[in-house]
This record gives C-alpha cells, sequence and structure tokens, in this order.
C-alpha cells in the first residue's frame, strides 16, 4: 500500500501528532528561538553588569565588607535568631530624584527562568522545557502525569546548571542544594552580599541616583523579557502543534495529512510488515542524518540575505523556508 493511501485510525493520528510535536519543537528553526537566544544573553549580560555597577558600588558604601566581617565573628550558630549577619542575594532601591516606590531586585533565580536559560539543553534531551508555560497558559490542571515530568526536569537541571546558577535557583526555591544534597556544592558569592542581619531585605532600602536607578530598571527588563520570549516561543509552537493536529484529527488517509505537512514522509516511516495497524517512526540513525542536514539547510539559511527568506503565514508567528 503506497504511504499516502493509507487510512488513519486513532493509533496512527497519535503516532503522527506525537511526532509532528517532536518535529516542530526539535526539528524546525523558528524566529522565537533566536528571540529566547538573545534574551539568555542579554539578561546574563545585564545581571552581571547591573551587579558590578550598581550593587556593588552601593553595597560597599551602605555596608562595607570590612565591616560586615567583623559584625559577623559575632554569629552563633546558623540560627536567623542568632545571628548579626545573613547572606542575602535580594536588595531594595528607592530613587532619591523621584517621588518613586521602593521597588525589589533579586539575583536568585525562579523555576520561570531557570528552565528559559536551560531551554536548549532540556529539549535535547527529550525534556519539555515549556511545561510549566503550557500548564499555566492553558490552565490545566497539575496531575500526576505533569508531576513526575516536572521532577525529572528538575532533577535534570540539577545535574547540568552551572553552580551558580543552581546555587540561585535553589536560594529562590527557599534552600540550597548544598544544604540538600551532598552531590553539589554551589557557591552564589559572585551574587550574593554579607548585609546586617536587621529583619529582612525590605528593612535594608537603599537611595540610589537616577543612573543607578535606569541600571535596575534594565535589569528587571531584562529579566521579564527572558520569560516573556520563552513563553512566546511556546505559543508560537503550540499554535503550529494545535492547527496540525486538528487536521490530523479530520483527516481520513494520510494524503490529506501530506498536504500541510509535506516532508512526513522523511519524518515517518510506513514501511512496516503490519502498515495497518501501526506506523513506524524511523530509527535513531535516520532521525540523526535529518537532524544533521536540517542544521545544514539552516546553515544556509542564515547567510542568505533577509530579502529572500520566504515566510510561512501561520497565524502570528513567522516561519522561514
Amino acid at each position: 500500500m503506497e504511504a499516502n493511501k493509507l487510512r488513519l485510525n486513532q493509533q496512527k493520528r497519535q503516532l503522527l501528532k506525537r511526532e509532528w510535536s517532536d518535529t516542530v519543537y526539535n526539528k524546525t528553526p523558528m524566529e522565537v528561538e533566536d528571540n529566547l537566544k538573545l534574551a539568555i544573553e542579554n539578561y546574563r549580560t545585564t545581571k552581571q553588569q547591573t551587579w558590578d555597577n550598581v550593587i556593588t558600588p552601593l553595597m560597599d558604601s551602605k555596608f562595607p565588607l570590612e565591616d560586615m566581617n567583623i559584625l559577623s565573628k559575632y554569629d552563633r550558630g546558623n540560627s536567623h535568631y542568632s545571628s548579626f549577619t545573613e547572606i542575602d542575594s535580594c536588595f531594595y532601591f528607592k530613587p532619591s530624584h523621584t517621588d518613586s516606590s521602593e521597588a525589589q531586585y533579586k539575583w536568585t533565580i525562579n523555576d520561570n527562568e531557570m528552565k528559559a536559560l536551560y531551554h536548549f539543553d532540556l529539549q535535547e534531551k527529550g525534556h519539555q522545557a515549556t511545561l510549566d508555560v503550557e500548564y499555566d497558559e492553558t490552565k490545566r490542571d497539575k496531575n500526576p502525569h505533569y508531576h513526575e515530568k516536572s521532577n525529572d526536569i528538575a532533577e535534570y537541571l540539577k545535574s547540568i546548571s552551572t553552580s551558580l546558577d543552581r546555587g540561585l535557583w535553589g536560594e529562590s526555591r527557599g534552600s540550597s542544594y548544598h544544604n540538600r544534597s551532598s552531590d553539589y556544592s554551589d557557591d552564589i558569592s559572585a551574587f550574593s552580599r554579607i548585609v546586617p542581619n536587621s529583619g529582612g531585605c525590605h528593612s535594608r532600602v537603599m537611595m540610589c541616583d537616577e543612573h543607578h536607578w535606569e541600571q535596575l530598571k534594565m535589569y528587571a527588563k531584562a529579566q521579564s523579557s527572558l520569560t516573556n520570549a520563552h513563553r512566546e516561543l511556546w505559543q508560537m509552537k503550540y499554535e503550529l502543534i494545535k492547527d496540525m493536529n486538528s487536521i490530523i484529527d479530520q483527516a481520513k488517509f494520510l494524503s490529506d495529512v501530506q498536504e500541510y505537512w509535506q516532508d512526513v514522509e522523511d519524518c515517518v516511516s510506513f514501511d512496516t510488515s503490519d502498515i495497518s495497524r501501526e506506523l513506524s517512526i524511523v530509527s535513531d540513525d535516520t532521525k540523526e542524518r535529518l537532524k544533521h542536514s536540517l542544521a545544514v539547510r539552516q546553515t544556509a539559511r542564515e547567510q542568505q540575505p533577509k530579502e529572500v527568506e520566504v515566510a510561512v503565514p501561520t497565524q502570528g508567528f513567522a516561519m522561514v523556508n
């Protein structure tokens, strides 16, 4: 039986949907992926620059390290109530040039930021980096299937993330990994300071001038741009997957799908001994070759002038052919 004459049933449709999702996420280069890479780079650069140009000089002036080290000598044990100092990566600032209220700036990394920063590493190993975004945007209940995937993502992030990122992520979640596991020893000193134990970061509001205030706002914008870029990536990919799933659900024959998924036979093999029962997904070797050829085509596209790129209209996003 010719592949394009194959009649679809529920099992075949599910296998097609699964392969299409993998094709969209891992084999289809899109502008939103480049936008996320830029957002990641901007986040890391702006975070370091703001720490060096704002936090360090203001903290050196307000809470000199020499004084804090002397004060820390009187700390007794690890209890918050028996310590004169604490380590903090959270700071409050109030501008001296306007009547604006004070604002909080954190150098810890929350869950959404962490998954955005390591999106491509997670996807490469078969994890859905946008899992939380999808459940949040679609208002789905977090069932056991979600928790299993989420735990797998967390474990993988702990194994591949840098010591600094892992430590700042642990601090954001309320505990450091080095306190919970002997497998990790994370150093957050690059983005933390010794401060007086005065009742939390809000009790240590510091005044800053206009230049410092604008730099802090740039850092806050870089944080939001990172998570927004990750959310937009999910939105574009999700819409593409949803559109094709609708076509697959309505299709009677593979040829009906092939009208919109023209290289379906490059992604799915139909040469099976029992074609009436299942679709056979291509081998890992074939997938690797397809992945390599896709990378070659992508490189060629990047070297072409922008005016010769063709945007495929797909309801709100552009995909370069």
